[in-house]
């Protein structure tokens, strides 16, 4: 048994006649005959009851094609597979984001990319700057977002997302809530909540401080700027954060205020060297700056 003659057994049954098929193979009518007869002889299998001008199939006949038919559409699946695959690269996107674009700005921008892509898996991964320059210089993830650079090498300059001023986030009714912008002398001996020591923004944060001489009380920290917002809503302390990350809890008992000297807070986008950049990523890239350049003209217009 061999594929030419599984598929003029396939064209008869879907077309009909061994004419027809012959016309869907580009071939003759007499091969197609033939095609047949071999297959019948090489599986011991009679598939079609003859008649003149017709060929109907037998009950093997039929059971023979349904898994002929199985085996048709896997191969089909196959060539699918093969179109993404040079369309978009192979497998899921891996995208690794530091939380505050993790919990906030990424998953808005999968939304919008699902729409345009739905065929296309996605794994998504979060954690700090480090280890996501780990991953994305591993090949563990396609595509990385960082707030800070790492001494890992890419296979082009980062691609800044966005760069903002941060804002400092209290609880609504705050004694400082009154003032429209702030300076590190208003928030001497404050219940401050903190990003760990790790992060980019912590480390801009305090040395603004240190440098102002201005005290804190700094009593909790987290690495989730969701968490951050959720403790200062709930009158745990003040923080200075992402103008994006309070934005998103814009309906919660929080106030966000400018503050100088600015502590800018930034993205970047971050590929592995030595790996050619895949259509899919530079897709999706675009859809993050599309999301970022929105967002970001949000808060200025607030």
């Amino acid at each position: 048994m061999n594929l030419s003659q599984v598929e003029a057994f396939r064209a008869v049954v879907l077309s009909g006649s061994t004419t027809a098929a012959a016309r869907v193979l580009h071939t003759s009518q007499p091969n197609v005959s033939r095609l047949i007869s071999q297959l019948e002889k090489a599986i011991g299998l009679r598939l079609f009851q003859r008649s003149p001008g017709k060929l109907t199939p037998t009950e093997e006949g039929l059971a023979f094609f349904s898994e002929v038919h199985r085996s048709f559409v896997g191969l089909e699946q196959l060539d699918e597979t093969a179109e993404k695959i040079r369309r978009f690269g192979a497998g899921p996107l891996r995208i690794a984001a530091v939380p505050t674009i993790a919990l906030g700005m990424l998953p808005r921008a999968i939304k919008r990319f699902a729409r345009e892509h739905p065929e296309i898996g996605l794994s998504i991964h979060t954690g700090h700057s480090t280890v996501i320059s780990h991953w994305v210089d591993s090949h563990f993830c396609d595509l990385g977002i960082v707030s800070q650079l790492s001494p890992q090498n890419y296979s082009s300059e980062p691609d800044v997302l966005f760069r903002i001023n941060s804002v400092c986030l209290m609880p609504k009714g705050h004694r400082l809530a009154k003032k429209e912008r702030l300076t590190p002398a208003d928030l001497e001996g404050e219940s401050f909540i903190s990003f760990p020591r790790h992060d980019g923004l912590r480390s801009r944060v305090d040395r603004v401080f240190d440098e102002a001489g201005v005290k804190r009380k700094l009593n909790i920290e987290t690495p989730y700027s969701s968490i951050t917002c959720s403790l200062v809503a709930l009158g745990m302390g003040v923080c200075i954060v992402n103008p994006l990350a309070a934005r998103d809890f814009r309906n919660a008992a929080v106030v966000a205020r400018p503050f100088d000297p600015a502590v800018p807070s930034e993205a970047m986008l971050i590929v592995s060297k030595g790996r050619p950049v895949s259509g899919i990523v530079e897709r999706f890239s675009a859809v993050m700056r599309e999301v970022a350049r929105e967002e970001c003209e949000v808060l200025r217009i607030e």
